[in-house]
């Protein structure tokens, strides 16, 4: 199956009519014919199937054969990172955990960081890559560049804080998930400062450890997700 991505697309669509540099993808590479079934996707639980009915390179239209509704996943990972200095990390992150599945992706503003304004449209695009290729019905929200502390204001699920400063924590290998939704706090390439810590725990998020190493922030943020799924997964299995 061959994912394409439409934000508008809905159940209530019966024809649907591909963009220009869709159409030309559909006829030039992927080389559809009439007659043959694609899949499509608004990135909110929907799969929509249609059966080509016109393909060129100007103008493509399918027409629709079957819809179904996802349920979202029990199961969320909310991840909220400083960017690295270096974009293309961040960019090469949200592409991973986006194909993990993870729900949403906040942007944050730390004492240490060094990257301060971000392209949220480009993390987007490369998020609908990531799904379409992982052949997934969700998209992650990815939410707008806040400050640390105006964030920790918003957090209601569980939570932890990775930082490598010498403090008692655990590791989030052995940590219990006292939720089906868990959100992970990231520093920047300068870890979070001290205050910043005592801000985390004072408002109850627990202080863990990834490992002995020492993670780029990129690094830290997939192990930190893929740690979590896993636990998830284990969990939702017994």
């Amino acid at each position: 199956m061959i994912l394409f991505f439409d934000l508008n697309i809905s159940e209530k669509t019966e024809q649907f009519v591909f963009n220009r540099d869709e159409s030309k993808h559909l006829a030039k590479v992927l080389r559809k014919n009439i007659a043959e079934t694609i899949t499509v996707t608004n990135g909110k639980g929907l799969e929509w199937t249609g059966i080509l009915s016109q393909v060129t390179v100007q103008k493509s239209i399918a027409n629709r054969t079957a819809v179904k509704q996802h349920k979202p996943q029990e199961n969320k990972i909310h991840l909220a990172i400083a960017p690295t200095k270096n974009n293309n990390r961040m960019e090469w992150l949200i592409e991973k955990i986006t194909e993990l599945g993870i729900s949403s992706i906040t942007p944050i503003l730390c004492d240490h960081s060094e990257r301060k304004v971000l392209k949220k449209e480009r993390f987007e695009k490369i998020a609908v890559a990531a799904m379409k290729q992982s052949l997934q019905f969700f998209m992650p929200q990815i939410n707008d560049l806040i400050n640390f502390n105006d964030f920790i204001k918003t957090i209601e699920s569980s939570s932890f804080i990775a930082y490598c400063k010498n403090k008692s924590k655990g590791l989030l290998s052995q940590s219990k998930l006292d939720s089906n939704s868990i959100t992970l706090l990231i520093g920047p390439e300068g870890d979070f400062s001290l205050k910043e810590i005592e801000v985390a725990i004072k408002n109850k998020i627990k202080p863990i450890s990834l490992g002995n190493q020492r993670f780029r922030t990129e690094t830290a943020g997939l192990l930190a997700c893929h740690t979590v799924f896993l636990k998830q997964l284990q969990k939702s299995n017994l």
